[in-house]
């Protein structure tokens, strides 16, 4: 089951019904707050611990996404979920930084892959500390502080971002496995690097190689396989996309 209070922004009382009751396969009652109004969804966040805001595109005083971009300001901590009953809003809402687009009546078993999506946020932010083994013992590393983990002549290394790295016992396949729960994607059969550390994503002049530059400037290759899908998990997680030239 899913943590935190779930805030339902919309103003109309049949489909408010139907996103709730969705919503009540995955949360308890008690864990859901609704408002018809969007200055009563900014006095939630601001008093509340909201954790998750499903937010409906039209409304009496304001249009979603008017609170969306307050949501962005002064929450940006807070993940939101676009609702609406009209799918051409969905390109117009990309313009921000939605975890998902939900149109309504919201389907039951889409919406878990919307909680799904949510988790994996959580985990990319938070961290946490994993076991690893490293020769004969293991070592506690925090998710958060990997700056990438790669394969080197058949030796599979953990780098930090202080500096330290770790020669790791595990398959580069084992730790994909472990990692991805963490915000962490395989971009190349030789590379698995943490979502929330991309600070851009390029192409070459004729679209043939990837690459990926990390926070630190270390820049690390993409595979022309999973360029789609790593476009896709960065939209999901709101962080830019750059498709263009690599400069020389």
């Amino acid at each position: 089951m899913f943590e935190g209070l779930v805030l339902v922004v919309d103003d109309q009382p049949i489909a408010v019904e139907d996103s709730i009751a969705a919503l009540k396969h995955y949360v308890s009652e008690e864990q859901i707050l609704y408002t018809a109004y969007a200055s009563k969804a900014v006095q939630f966040m601001d008093t509340r611990p909201v954790s998750l805001v499903f937010l409906d595109i039209e409304m009496p005083d304001t249009s979603g996404f008017a609170l969306a971009a307050h949501i962005e300001e002064y929450h940006k901590e807070i993940p939101y979920v676009f609702l609406t009953g009209h799918a051409d809003f969905a390109a117009e809402s990309y313009e921000y930084e939605p975890v998902d687009f939900l149109t309504k009546p919201v389907d039951v078993m889409r919406l878990g892959k919307t909680f799904e999506r949510v988790s994996k946020r959580r985990k990319s932010l938070d961290g946490g500390k994993v076991a690893v083994r490293a020769g004969q013992d293991y070592v506690l590393v925090e998710p958060k502080e990997i700056l990438y983990i790669c394969k080197e002549k058949r030796k599979v290394w953990i780098r930090l971002k202080e500096g330290k790295e770790y020669q790791v016992a595990s398959t580069l396949d084992e730790l994909e496995r472990i990692f991805c729960d963490y915000g962490f994607f395989r971009c190349h059969q030789s590379f698995l690097i943490p979502m929330g550390n991309i600070k851009h994503v390029n192409s070459s002049r004729f679209g043939q190689t990837y690459e990926a530059t990390l926070d630190d400037k270390t820049v690390v290759p993409v595979s022309r396989s999973k360029y789609g899908k790593l476009k896709s998990e960065l939209e999901v997680l709101g962080i830019p996309f750059v498709k263009g030239i690599i400069s020389k």
